[in-house]
């Protein structure tokens, strides 16, 4: 297994199940369950691949308060390695509501300037003897606008390292022809719904061929409970499950591929890995609940 560096969000989740924001802002009212799990596009992506044993380092910011030691102590304990600087006392570290509705989709409330927002290149020291960077959350941050990303992503290309990005939904109304940065990536995610808002676009495959023309070289848009589509073809998962919670599926999705590439798979292995880890994310509540439940 390679050494592989995960960048980007880390927050607490705290979950509710079975109801809606609406029903929930409007007074006393009950849910089904409510679950805190840790969660964030990169500390999910870096709770999986460490506990399939590969050597991971996280890249992230936390704030000095008890949400952030949480994590802290929760990447210590799954010998994730961070840098000694990870917490921060002048910011707040990211805490989402996440409302889950009886198909398992969800919505979300956070902060607007809790720590993933705050995200920066100085925030982040990738590991000379790292092989595979993954940026899980592209769009996350304010901090991080496109020229900062191009120096960033140019710098580990000229260093010789695989490099993954995993988008959300893009915040600012950006265009993939204006995401020079994105010419960099060796592999890049993204679901249907940040695929089309990134190319303005609702045809799937010519969203896929503007990516591919945005000079990435490959591209991978999770399609839910459809697998994936890869070079203009599905590929849906082998088994499919009852979908209990989304949340922090397609991050699954994200580190089954990387565990993929690390063991040196072609990349339609990696997309079996890829759609084998994403489907057991959906079987329980929490982003990556389903890894305590591997061996019933």
């Amino acid at each position: 297994m390679s050494s592989i560096n995960i960048v980007g969000a880390s927050c607490l989740d705290l979950l509710i199940k079975n109801t809606d924001e609406k029903s929930f802002f409007s007074g006393s009212y009950k849910s089904e369950r409510i679950i805190t799990s840790f969660g964030g596009d990169a500390l999910n992506e870096a709770l999986v691949l460490a506990h399939f044993g590969n050597d991971v380092k996280l890249c992230t910011l936390l704030g000095n308060d008890p949400a952030g030691r949480m994590i802290r102590n929760k990447l210590d304990e799954e010998n994730i390695r961070y840098d000694s600087d990870i917490l921060h006392n002048d910011i707040d570290t990211y805490v989402s509501l996440v409302f889950i509705d009886d198909r398992g989709e969800r919505k979300f409330v956070g902060s607007e300037n809790g720590s993933l927002r705050l995200l920066d290149l100085d925030h982040i020291y990738i590991d000379d003897e790292a092989k595979i960077v993954s940026f899980a959350s592209l769009f996350i941050s304010k901090m991080l606008n496109d020229d900062k990303l191009c120096m960033f992503f140019s710098q580990l290309r000229k260093c010789g390292k695989i490099l993954c990005a995993d988008c959300s939904t893009p915040k600012n109304n950006e265009d993939v022809k204006d995401m020079k940065c994105l010419a960099c990536l060796d592999y890049f995610f993204c679901n249907e719904s940040e695929a089309k808002k990134l190319c303005h676009n609702d045809d799937l495959l010519l969203c896929q061929a503007r990516l591919y023309e945005a000079g990435i070289r490959n591209v991978i848009i999770k399609c839910g409970s459809k697998g994936c589509l890869y070079q203009g073809r599905y590929y849906p998962p082998a088994h499919t499950v009852n979908c209990i919670d989304s949340t922090g599926a397609g991050d699954s999705f994200v580190a089954g591929f990387i565990q993929g590439l690390s063991s040196g798979y072609d990349i339609k292995e990696c997309i079996e890995i890829a759609n084998s880890y994403g489907s057991k994310a959906c079987a329980y509540i929490g982003a990556t609940a389903w890894l305590q439940h591997l061996s019933n």
